[in-house]
């Protein structure tokens, strides 16, 4: 007879800041700057960064599209954890708006999520000017299908730079507004394809830079992948 074991990895769900970092629409990137370093006399080294909050892996608060919406440094610590994360695998066309019809058959066979994640492996194309100016999308009415699909909802992430695509940026305004106002939060532009099909992530923890007034922030983010073995 079999033993069974159960292997517990820790994975990045978050992409490293780079020079080269993709921004929306093609915009400014990641700037950095030398303040001081030791082989030029300094006692130490430092580096002045200079970028939007939303460049990155990063999350959408509801301020980003509400006014007086909930800022991101608001949230409570227990708020970035996810204990019922699940992973979507879906295979879509540059520019493809993601609807309910996408989805709906998976989310039919799980009964609750906290955090629900795209993987559409479009980060593949992250070093190509396509990654922002041609992913796909994502319809405003999958705010409404997962909060009433799963009880515990309050965020989506994705592996592409936006929940709007570029090529339809009226919808993706009303994607945003659509999550936003309704108070679940958007992770944009994620590395999900560490997380295969046999895996399980059973936790997710999100941390955000934390500063004032905050419509969104960059986040390092961890994933626990559970996969069983047998020998």
């Amino acid at each position: 007879m079999s033993n069974q074991k159960e292997d517990v990895k820790l994975i990045w769900l978050s992409h490293v800041l780079t020079k080269n970092t993709p921004a929306y629409g093609g915009g400014d990137g990641l700037s950095i700057e030398h303040e001081k370093e030791i082989n030029c006399g300094d006692s130490c080294n430092t580096v002045k960064l200079s970028f939007s909050n939303h460049l990155g892996s990063h999350v959408d608060a509801p301020r980003h599209f509400v006014d007086y919406g909930v800022t991101t440094e608001s949230y409570e610590p227990s708020d970035w954890v996810f204990n019922k994360p699940i992973i979507i695998e879906l295979d879509i066309t540059e520019s493809e708006i993601i609807t309910q019809k996408h989805i709906e058959n998976i989310c039919n066979n799980i009964d609750d999520a906290d955090l629900v994640l795209i993987k559409t492996s479009f980060e593949k194309h992250r070093d190509k000017r396509k990654y922002w100016e041609a992913p796909p999308g994502y319809a405003p009415e999958l705010a409404d299908f997962l909060s009433s699909k799963f009880e515990s909802f309050s965020a989506i992430g994705m592996d592409t730079i936006s929940i709007s695509s570029y090529q339809h940026r009226e919808l993706g305004r009303e994607a945003h507004d659509a999550f936003l106002q309704k108070g679940f939060r958007i992770f944009e532009d994620l590395t999900l394809k560490d997380l295969q099909k046999q895996a399980k992530l059973s936790k997710v923890i999100a941390l955000p830079l934390r500063f004032d007034n905050s419509d969104g922030a960059p986040c390092s983010i961890i994933g626990w992948v559970h996969k069983n073995e047998y020998d």
